[in-house]
């Protein structure tokens, strides 16, 4: 089971991005393959204020797949031409818990985008988050991922992390949100920081 994920974002000069993504597509696989992360996924922030960084996450069953990802990432020829490029700079590494929640049928397919959206909020209302799964689900949501930020920038923020196969299927779910009570309610009595959207590469 899913119980960490680590999100990078780095800046990248525009030049560089046609060879950096498929560069940390490829680191991704690695991590999989490596250093035993349960999955990962690369792509680049395409709003707000990080938008044309590069984006990686990977999610571990426990923590301890963080520190095989640094060992993984010291003995990469793939991290090393992103770093060493002198074009790629790491602006953002956040560790995030995990709380138990997820979709009943999470997809392993490649999605076309992620959603990732932050807020400020006392307390995680893990079982208010559970009960608005379903509205994602319904609507054409692959994967969902929601925690609390333990280290980084960010620490103890919650992160909602949603995959969906197209804009069509955020535009959907989100429509659906807006008449949703429960979500209302939910929104209301937190702080949302930011809402960015990712392009899937890979």
């Amino acid at each position: 089971m899913a119980k960490y994920t680590m999100i990078t974002i780095a800046s990248c000069d525009q030049a560089f991005v046609a060879e950096a993504v498929p560069l940390t597509v490829t680191l991704a696989g690695e991590l999989i393959e490596h250093a035993g992360a349960i999955g990962a996924r690369a792509g680049t922030v395409i709003t707000g204020q990080e938008v044309g960084s590069l984006f990686l996450a990977q999610t571990y069953a426990e923590i301890g797949g963080i520190e095989r990802a640094f060992d993984q990432y010291a003995a990469s020829s793939t991290y090393s031409a992103l770093v060493s490029s002198g074009h790629v700079r790491v602006d953002t590494r956040a560790i995030i818990k995990l709380e138990d929640i997820e979709l009943s049928n999470t997809s392993t397919e490649t999605p076309g985008y992620l959603v990732l959206t932050r807020w400020r909020a006392a307390d995680p209302m893990t079982e208010r988050a559970r009960a608005i799964l379903p509205v994602f689900e319904e609507n054409g949501a692959m994967l969902a991922r929601y925690g609390t930020s333990i280290a980084g920038p960010m620490a103890g923020v919650r992160v909602l992390g949603v995959a969906y196969p197209s804009m069509d299927a955020i535009e959907k779910t989100y429509a659906a949100l807006a008449a949703n009570k429960d979500y209302n309610d939910f929104v209301s009595e937190v702080e949302i920081i930011s809402r960015s959207f990712i392009r899937v590469a890979g």
